[in-house]
């Protein structure tokens, strides 16, 4: 097995961190509570602050309109109180804390146990595989259906059939990185556009935070990769410019190495293991892992391979994990923040 090296931040960091997003929060609950306290309501209420409860305590009543998803424009409840989970977006709304009434399986495939808590009582209402059931859909009476979709799976997610009997909020992806893009579509269809507005703020700030505070030592650093393992026998996978790692490694002040292809097609590349040598200039290599820092099945028998041990960074001990590449949530890309710090901190220079 590769030797992994896996690292804790340490508890001043962390701790500075969390303070900053405390201030953070407190700011933005103060704005949210001044924005409440002015002015009379209106029934039809298209506003984009509206929140579900889970976002802020209260309700409100009426409706608002969602403009450009995918069905076209939709009116929606200001505050859905049974909100069906469709394709790839069951883990955004448990972490936002709305109130869900069931959920597409597909959502436990990136949870945590915590997730997985909070709503093992529900009902799943189909699977991405077997597809949505409408009929199972509408018998829970929900008051809105939130769900990413992609053209050739329109049928999969029987949208045509939940149209006109309950406010259904698609919106469309190409690539997995867009499931996060649409993040804030989604959160705003439930009213908590401005909560996740203030999480994304922070957390670019944050990543901003680890390339500020750790300058001196990702200069000796040289460049870093991101592998998984693939479903394709005799193939890995690295990260290229369209994925969010790679985003947001650099956006943390990490240099990506120069073997990925400059003008990908997709967010990630095939590589044969033939050619794992082409890691061989990344000094620091992140690797697929599940929330608990553990390579995924996939990328532990790349992480076996004799010639992915014999890598100069995975000798150095330079082999850190990336935990929950494919979970899109605030409470995953927090974990990911914190992977990336240690992993810095951690990580040996290319030279002394």
């Amino acid at each position: 097995m590769a030797t992994t090296t896996r690292v804790t931040t340490t508890r001043g960091a962390r701790g500075s961190r969390r303070a900053r997003n405390l201030i953070v929060a407190l700011a933005a609950s103060v704005s949210l509570v001044a924005a409440g306290c002015g002015g009379d309501s209106s029934d039809e209420d298209t506003s984009s602050t509206a929140k579900a409860a889970g976002c802020q305590a209260g309700s409100e009543s009426g409706k608002r309109t969602l403009k450009g998803t995918f069905l076209g424009d939709v009116e929606v409840p200001a505050t859905p109180q049974k909100i069906v989970a469709g394709w790839l977006v069951g883990n955004q709304l448990i972490d936002l804390g709305v109130p869900l009434a069931g959920l597409l399986y597909d959502y436990k495939q990136n949870a945590t146990q915590e997730e997985l808590d909070k709503v093992k009582d529900l009902p799943t209402v189909g699977s991405i595989a077997d597809g949505l059931s409408a009929e199972k859909t509408l018998s829970l009476k929900p008051d809105l259906v939130v769900t990413s979709i992609r053209k050739d799976v329109i049928e999969t997610l029987a949208v045509e059939k939940l149209k006109g009997k309950v406010p259904v909020a698609a919106f469309d992806i190409k690539e997995p990185a867009d499931v996060w893009r649409n993040y804030t579509k989604v959160a705003d269809a439930v009213g908590c556009g401005d909560k996740v507005a203030a999480d994304l703020k922070r957390l670019d700030a944050d990543l901003t935070q680890v390339g500020t505070a750790n300058k001196d030592a990702i200069s000796k650093l040289g460049t870093v990769a991101y592998v998984e393992g693939s479903a394709v026998p005799g193939s890995f996978q690295i990260a290229t410019s369209k994925a969010l790692t790679y985003e947001r490694l650099t956006k943390a002040g990490l240099t990506y190495f120069g073997g990925a292809d400059p003008n990908p097609e997709r967010y990630n590349q095939a590589i044969s293991l033939e050619l794992t040598s082409k890691l061989e200039p990344a000094n620091v290599i992140f690797y697929e892992a599940d929330f608990d820092g553990k390579p995924t099945k996939r990328t532990q028998e790349l992480l076996d391979k004799p010639t992915f041990k014999n890598l100069p960074a995975v000798k150095a001990g330079n082999l850190f994990p990336y935990p929950a590449p494919y979970a899109y949530t605030i409470t995953a890309a927090d974990k990911q923040v914190d992977a990336i710090e240690s992993a810095v901190k951690a990580a040996k220079p290319t030279t002394p």
